[in-house]
C-alpha cells in the first residue's frame, strides 16, 4: 500500500473485489475489460478509501484475479472482500464512449431539434445500454445505439434521438 489521496479528489468506480482465491492473497475481480488498464502492476487504486498498489493480476476461468502489495494471506484478502475499487483518474475514452455522469441531466431532442426531455439515468448491460429519458415526468428507456441516438453533443448539452413509433409513448 502506498500514496494517499485527498478526500476531495473525484472517485470513479472501476471494479469490485470478489472472494479470495488460494492462500496467498489473490481476490476475484469484477471489472469491465476496458478498465483493466487500471490494474497494471505498480498502479495504485482505492479499495474503498484506502490506497492499494497492484502487485499482480491474472486471468482466471471466470474473469480476473488481483493481488495487492501487503495482502499476502487468504485472511487479509477476506478483510477487503466485496469492496468497491475506485480511481481518481479517468481512462481515455474511445470516440463513441461517454461517462454516464456526463450524460445525466442533459437535454434530449428529436432529430428535428425539438425538445423531448432530459436524461435521468443510464442502464448498462444486456443487449445494449439504455438511456432513461424523463418526458413530462414519465421515464422511457431508449436503446443507446447509433441508429436511435445519432448525435451526442456534450459540449452543447444535448443528445438527439430518432423517435420511432412505440419508443416514447405519451
Amino acid at each position: 500500500m502506498s500514496e494517499s489521496s485527498s478526500s476531495t479528489d473525484p472517485r470513479y468506480l472501476i471494479g469490485r473485489l470478489g472472494r479470495p482465491h488460494g492462500l496467498d492473497g489473490y481476490l476475484g475481480l469484477y471489472v469491465d475489460d476496458e478498465d483493466l488498464v487500471y490494474f497494471q502492476e505498480g498502479r495504485v487504486v482505492l479499495v474503498e478509501e484506502s490506497p492499494h498498489t497492484v502487485e499482480a493480476i491474472r486471468r482466471a476461468d471466470k474473469g480476473h484475479q488481483v493481488k495487492f502489495v501487503g495482502i499476502s494471506t487468504r485472511e487479509h484478502a477476506e478483510q477487503i472482500r466485496g469492496s468497491d475499487i475506485h480511481t481518481t483518474q479517468r481512462r481515455d475514452l474511445r470516440e463513441d464512449e461517454y461517462w454516464p455522469e456526463d450524460l445525466i441531466g442533459i437535454e434530449v431532442r428529436d432529430v428535428s431539434g425539438s425538445r423531448i426531455g432530459t436524461i435521468k439515468s443510464l442502464i448498462t448491460g444486456g443487449a445494449q445500454d439504455r438511456l432513461v429519458v424523463d418526458v413530462a415526468g414519465a421515464s422511457h428507456e431508449v436503446p443507446f445505439v447509433a441508429e436511435l441516438v445519432p448525435t451526442v453533443d456534450l459540449a452543447a448539452g444535448y443528445v438527439e434521438i430518432e423517435v420511432i413509433p412505440g419508443l416514447i409513448e405519451s
